[in-house]
């Protein structure tokens, strides 16, 4: 299945319902990313061991000094990647002002659980990828919440991206968010701000459990139900 394939699947996805998800073995596997029925796998590489989080994943030479890692499969890829396993896209989260009052509308799509693959002292190590963090303050564990596939958005004609319609999240580089920045593939399920003169920054790098920079892995996408 080469890329033309899924750009395939992306374009239709902006006009009509998902495809069904395959149901044939073995899985399907295409230029970095393998499709299963509600499962969705993709390499990455860690890029941060310590400091504030404001994403999980993000595309190169964009927000590597604020993710867990960073990955070259676009995030329109991914998006394609998700519909041929079964995944309904939603909309990512946002804030809306009406007078002055700022009310929080939080991010819609089929619940997604993120899990990363790698190698610790010679054995392969599944885990949340929430064990990657802590509370910024007082170094709490990360909550067992789900993710959602917002799906980013499309804009057709922005000035920052040239003529025609644009997939944001391959410019952006917002492949798996924790705050809400509205552009992201996946997002996390509870909308938070991303200026600290907003919200305090609520999350960093769990530092000594989060394997060195450079290291090879793999984010696993799994589905758990629609929203």
């Amino acid at each position: 299945m080469a890329r033309g394939v899924l750009t395939s699947l992306l374009l239709v996805a902006g006009c009509s319902s998902p495809p069904p998800a395959p149901t044939h073995s073995p899985a399907i596997e295409a230029d970095g990313v393998t499709v299963w029925p509600w499962r969705v796998e993709f390499g990455a590489v860690v890029c941060l061991d310590a400091g504030w989080l404001e994403q999980i994943a993000c595309s190169p030479g964009t927000r590597e000094h604020e993710a867990l890692v960073v990955t070259d499969l676009p995030p329109s890829d991914l998006h394609a990647a998700l519909l041929a396993a079964g995944f309904e896209p939603g909309s990512p989260g946002r804030w809306t002002d009406d007078g002055g009052v700022v009310t929080a509308i939080p991010p819609t799509g089929d619940r997604v659980r993120v899990e990363v693959r790698h190698q610790r002292d010679g054995r392969t190590v599944v885990e949340p990828i929430g064990a990657w963090m802590i509370g910024a303050v007082h170094g709490e564990p990360f909550p067992e919440v789900p993710w959602v596939f917002a799906g980013s958005a499309f804009a057709v004609n922005p000035e920052w991206m040239g003529p025609g319609e644009h997939y944001v999240a391959d410019l952006s580089g917002s492949v798996i968010g924790l705050v809400t920045f509205g552009d992201e593939v996946i997002a996390f399920e509870t909308v938070m701000a991303d200026q600290e003169t907003v919200e305090p920054m609520q999350w960093k790098v769990n530092t000594g459990h989060v394997p060195p920079i450079g290291t090879p892995v793999t984010l696993i996408l799994v589905g758990t139900g629609t929203q």
